[in-house]
């Protein structure tokens, strides 16, 4: 398993978000995961990423313990992660937010950036070509140069999808990518995680209420609800299980 999670625990005061949720993603495989409003899908995130520290429990990615690491170390080891609610800076252009997922792989320092020495305008050629690749990629190319405020909702998810992918990780986790898209846009999104998946050799984590998109492209699918894993398994057996639809996909009226 390229990620574990296993009986993590998070409390809020006298309120339980994690209630002890286990399973493994495989690498390069995508794993769904889902759950109503409130089911602690995006805390899972914030542990893994290293924002919430669990009162219990263990999460481990390519074997190593990530719980004793600090937030920012976390990008180095090859995770990546978009937002719930978009993360880019609105002055910025589009290509420069994109470089900025490429933070962790520079070696400039507060000193020798500012002096722009040959080794530190070589670096940032480098990250501005990477960037570039990525923009190209992700059909951003035209707005490269332009102020990442004011551009359409839709093509600022994928902005902050191709700053996760310049920080080349190797698990990328997406919080709710579709919110807010409308039916192609979807459609479009879930064609390239498939692309993406294959090409760069990503395993992907994904957090999304678009149960169509989720089910079409995921190999695993977990369920939350209440903070507890109530069921995991291939799309086919999750829609299926009486628990998850009681929980969350419902029945016909």
């Amino acid at each position: 398993m390229l990620l574990v999670v296993d009986d993590v625990h998070v409390h809020f005061g006298g309120v339980t978000a994690l209630a002890g949720p286990s399973f493994g993603i495989e690498p390069g495989s995508i794993c769904g995961l889902i759950g109503p409003n409130g089911a602690g899908k995006t805390t899972l995130f914030n542990c893994i990423s290293r924002l919430y520290q669990p009162s219990q429990g263990r999460i481990e990615f390519d074997g190593e313990d990530v719980l004793p690491r600090a937030p920012h170390e976390i990008a180095a080891l090859g995770i990546a992660r978009t937002f719930q609610n978009l993360g880019l800076v609105p002055s910025l252009t589009v290509r420069e937010n994109v470089m900025l997922g490429a933070h962790h792989r520079g070696r400039a320092s507060f000193v020798t950036a500012p002096l722009r020495l040959p080794g530190v305008r070589r670096e940032e050629a480098t990250l501005r070509g990477e960037a570039d690749e990525i923009l190209e990629r992700l059909a951003l190319a035209e707005v490269a140069d332009r102020p990442s405020a004011g551009l359409p909702y839709g093509t600022l998810k994928r902005v902050e999808l191709a700053r996760a992918l310049c920080g080349r990780p190797r698990l990328l986790m997406l919080d709710e990518p579709a919110s807010g898209l409308n039916r192609q846009e979807v459609e479009q999104l879930a064609d390239l995680l498939l692309e993406l998946r294959g090409s760069l050799d990503l395993t992907v984590l994904l957090v999304e209420h678009h149960m169509g998109m989720v089910m079409r492209v995921s190999d695993h699918v977990a369920v939350l609800n209440f903070g507890e894993l109530i069921a995991q398994g291939t799309p086919d057996e999750v829609q299926r299980d009486e628990s998850v639809i009681d929980a969350y996909l419902g029945t016909a009226a």
